[in-house]
């Protein structure tokens, strides 16, 4: 009897043993499969990308004012978008004085103690995310990702930065100021030269007497821009996303950085 059940005892172990190695068996080829079936799709995506990045540089040389492309259908369940940021439409954190991050911080309500913040950070490394500043709630920190950047060079670009940042360069003016915002429905001013010729005579002295230090520090064209470019697949989660920083040139994107997802 001591044997028999014994030998029951072994059988029944045995059966057990081979259900869960074929349990496991079963997982991992189900695991692999969605593997192999993510990593298809993930090239697809990838595929997708590249295809807006070459659908981008083809529009901007047939118009050098876009940026954007919405959303395309690229056919067999594929899609992509993409767009254009001007970070010289905003001031740099990394780069602004102290008086400008204070002037800018006051104008948009954001807390006291926020430049102290600011420059205490970047003298340990640069700011790469408005989020990493301390003391900012969330609510503070989506309201100064408007007015500022961690991209770019540093300089302002006059006809596209808002009213907030373009009081912000020397010798500006409330008449300096709408002026080039109201001109920016029409011709954006090419230069200094057409902006201070526009001018009343009295704002055109107090420009004049600041224009060494204005032309080093605003621009009436983008030095540099960051194109977002983003391809997926239909129906699932997975998105291969790229971000370029470029450089305008006749005709062209000229991609001097490309950071990967």
């Amino acid at each position: 009897m001591n044997r028999r059940a014994f030998a029951l005892l072994a059988v029944l172990w045995l059966i057990t043993a081979l259900s869960a190695l074929t349990g496991a068996g079963l997982l991992v080829a189900r695991l692999g499969h969605e593997t192999t079936r993510n990593r298809i799709l993930l090239a697809r995506a990838e595929w997708a990308r590249e295809a807006c990045g070459e659908i981008l540089q083809a529009r901007f040389a047939a118009n050098p004012g876009v940026r954007a492309v919405e959303p395309i259908d690229l056919g067999r369940g594929t899609w992509c978008q993409a767009s254009i940021d001007d970070p010289a439409a905003r001031l740099n954190l990394n780069t602004a004085h102290r008086d400008d991050l204070e002037r800018l911080f006051k104008a948009i309500r954001i807390p006291p103690g926020t430049t102290d913040s600011v420059l205490a950070h970047r003298r340990r490394l640069a700011i790469y995310d408005v989020r990493q500043v301390r003391g900012l709630d969330s609510a503070a920190a989506a309201r100064l990702a408007r007015f500022v950047t961690t991209r770019g060079t540093g300089v302002v670009n006059v006809n596209a930065a808002p009213a907030e940042v373009l009081r912000l360069l020397p010798g500006m003016s409330e008449e300096s100021v709408a002026l080039i915002l109201s001109r920016r429905s029409r011709r954006s001013f090419g230069n200094a030269d057409e902006l201070a010729g526009a001018l009343s005579p009295s704002m055109r002295s107090l420009f004049l007497a600041n224009y060494a230090e204005f032309v080093r520090t605003a621009v009436f064209a983008p030095p540099q821009l960051v194109a977002t470019i983003e391809g997926g697949v239909h129906g699932t989660s997975i998105i291969a996303r790229a971000t370029l920083t470029v450089v305008p040139v006749p005709g062209r994107l000229a991609v001097i950085r490309r950071e990967t997802e």
